[in-house]
């Protein structure tokens, strides 16, 4: 019984940890994707 609990708080531990990491992905997109617009509007055709 404690093995199985350890490994549900192993495995939600590493959840959160995963669940952190897409939102810095995310957020880091969403800065390198306002930059990116930064960039294009710079460009007239």
């Amino acid at each position: 019984m404690d093995r199985n609990l350890l490994n549900i708080q192993d495995l939600s531990t590493q959840s959160a940890a995963g669940a952190n990491q897409t939102s810095a992905s995310s957020q880091e997109l969403s800065r390198l994707a306002t930059s990116f617009n930064s960039l294009v509007a710079n460009f007239k055709l």
